[in-house]
């Protein structure tokens, strides 16, 4: 009997060990794919009889599938064939929720973390508490009956408010967070076994970090809001109630004022210079922050003094983000990420006047739009990996 087999007066009763060990083996075919009880035993430290009495409940419960043998798959050709098992990754499904301003989006994702599908609706930004919780689970149940699944293993939503440990967020003067966080954590249980809320910035944070992004950096949301995750030395601040990387300190910070978004800047400076009657290529009408960059890059000198001004006032942003924290670089995320180069360029030669500040990187992420939804999803996954196995 291997070490972890053992019984001593400190380890857990019969019942803990024995989901202890399912544990081990789930997580090990869950990470190499189909395996073998050989491998299963290297890969565990557990007895044999251990992983096969183990792995058989795991198959009963619907956690592990039996894969084709090592003939079938073509491993081997002589003797008794080797049983393999492997994730059965159909039997359950998690989801990331991303609960923003204007539009909410779902994405659902088998267990080996495979997106399977995804449903946005668009609301009304001033919408109360009453009509989000309406349109939010009116998706996850139309979603669930699409896919005959009574709810999802776990589900975790991002939303543009600081979030607390125990997924709730403090008062706004204005009433904003609690409008984009109406309880989500109490008003969506019925729909996953597991549920988490976490601010958006956060999971672009995590989303960056398990596309490898290492060190110290600001992952930060520039559309609407600024707001950052903020990761340093490989671990993601909270704070107290959720404030680490809330961006309200900037309306002291001379040349910034407060803590809009580029992409709300850029729309509303042109609004307003359209509005005194500034000549341009722009039309108020259906006017987006797209369009300012696209009349910028096809020498528009009105949209062109707007990302001047956005790029001024980003230096502004990274400087003291960066400066305070020690941060190595600042990621820009968010739909507005794959515009930002020509502003990139204008903060860059910004923070070269100043030698100190010449080494802040900053980059827009490439992981698109939708990079909390990804944190969403990777940690509705992390979820499911640290509770199971659980019954279903």
């Amino acid at each position: 009997m291997t070490s972890s087999d053992a019984s001593t007066t400190q380890q857990p009763g019969a019942h803990q060990l024995r989901r202890s060990n399912s544990r081990k083996i789930l997580h090990a075919a869950w990470d190499q794919g189909p395996v073998t009880a050989s491998e299963l035993i290297e890969a565990t430290g557990l007895t044999r009889a251990t992983v096969l009495n183990q792995a058989k409940e795991l198959v009963a419960a619907g956690w592990l599938r039996e894969a084709a043998d090592t003939r079938s798959a073509g491993e081997y050709s002589k003797g008794r064939p080797a049983l393999r098992y492997e994730l059965d990754d159909s039997s359950g499904l998690i989801a990331g929720l991303d609960a923003g301003q204007h539009r909410i989006t779902l994405a659902v994702a088998d267990l080996a973390g495979a997106e399977l599908l995804r449903e946005e609706v668009y609301t009304d930004p001033v919408a109360g508490t009453e009509q989000r919780i309406a349109a939010v689970t009116e998706l996850l149940q139309r979603t669930l009956d699409s896919l005959a699944a009574p709810r999802f293993a776990a589900l975790v939503i991002a939303v543009p408010a600081p979030v607390d440990s125990a997924g709730r967020s403090p008062e706004h003067p204005e009433g904003f967070w609690q409008r984009m966080n109406p309880n989500w954590i109490t008003a969506l249980e019925p729909y996953a076994q597991l549920l988490a809320v976490d601010n958006d910035a956060n999971l672009a944070a995590v989303a960056e970090m398990r596309a490898g992004t290492g060190g110290s950096f600001a992952a930060l949301m520039v559309g609407e809001r600024l707001g950052a995750g903020i990761v340093v030395d490989g671990a993601l601040l909270r704070g107290g109630q959720g404030f680490a990387g809330e961006m309200r300190a900037l309306s002291y910070i001379s040349g910034v004022g407060n803590a809009l978004g580029l992409g709300y800047l850029a729309r509303e400076e042109a609004w307003a210079a359209l509005d005194n009657g500034r000549a341009s290529t722009l039309h108020r009408e259906g006017l987006d922050a797209r369009q300012v960059f696209r009349a910028a890059a096809a020498g528009d000198s009105l949209a062109g003094e707007i990302l001047e001004s956005l790029g001024e006032r980003l230096a502004r942003i990274a400087a003291v983000t960066a400066g305070f924290l020690g941060l190595e670089r600042i990621i820009l995320c968010g739909a507005m990420a794959e515009y930002l180069d020509p502003v990139l360029c204008i903060a860059h030669r910004e923070l070269a006047k100043d030698p100190e500040l010449a080494a802040v990187q900053l980059e827009a992420s490439r992981l698109g739009a939708d990079v909390a939804l990804k944190g969403a999803l990777a940690n509705a996954l992390d979820l499911v990996r640290r509770a199971a196995p659980f019954a279903k």
